[in-house]
């Protein structure tokens, strides 16, 4: 098992955020995690990648306890976390972000790897020179998963990717999440548009108030009346 998460509970003040909660990420597989505004989503993630500490439970990745690791030592340790809401660095250039995503890297490829970018998505090689803050919202939700993969991860967090987005652009953010997905990257995806989440997605989870309530194959959850009811819009 790459990730196992378990009897995680994460407090914000008094406040409970995270009950009790246990997943499994197998290597190779794409998961999603959906749920309501507040269901404690965002914040497993950011516990998972460090930003915050559990007061109870553990996070294993690889057989290692993770929760007990500052966020560098996480990110160097193959997880990279592409947070919600697009946060670019506005003021450095589109090249300038990526090189920050490889500051892990003490390999020679770095270079490559922004060239590879930039062949691949050719509006961000037209705009390498450009200030991030510049460019369109889905240029810049492309930018930054691109630097969240600059570190190499084996395990890519990725937080409400299509967040805001155009429909076109949404379309083309998930045949990029399904491309990193067949180039071998386990992926913890974090979608309010359900229905898109699980016709990429192997399996699910669903959060509702902190605590996992349901978990099953993305195809029979996406079959599923009671989840169609809550979650797809009928």
């Amino acid at each position: 098992m790459l990730l196992e998460v378990k009897g995680l509970s994460v407090k914000y003040g008094k406040i409970e955020a995270l009950k009790d909660v246990s997943l499994s990420v197998k290597e190779g597989e794409l998961t999603t995690l959906l749920g309501a505004n507040g269901a404690g989503k965002t914040t497993l993630l950011k516990t998972i990648s460090g930003l915050l500490k559990p007061f109870a439970g553990e996070i294993v990745y690889l057989g290692r306890r993770l929760d007990t690791l500052p966020t560098d030592a996480v990110v160097r340790a193959g997880i990279s976390h592409c947070p919600e809401g697009r946060k670019v660095f506005p003021r450095q250039t589109v090249y300038e972000n990526l090189k920050i995503g490889a500051y892990t890297r003490r390999d020679g490829e770095v270079e490559k790897d922004i060239e590879d970018f930039f062949a691949k998505f050719p509006r961000l090689g037209e705009r390498r020179n450009q200030r991030a803050g510049h460019l369109s919202g889905g240029e810049q939700q492309m930018l930054v998963i691109c630097r969240a993969l600059m570190s190499r991860p084996k395990l890519l967090l990725l937080d409400e990717p299509s967040m805001g987005l155009a429909p076109f652009v949404v379309r083309e953010v998930f045949a990029l999440i399904q491309e990193i997905h067949r180039q071998g990257v386990t992926i913890l995806l974090v979608e309010q548009n359900a229905k898109m989440a699980l016709k990429v997605a192997d399996k699910g989870y669903i959060l509702e108030v902190g605590r996992v309530v349901a978990e099953d194959s993305a195809r029979n959850l996406l079959a599923s009346e009671t989840v169609r009811k809550s979650y797809l819009g009928g």
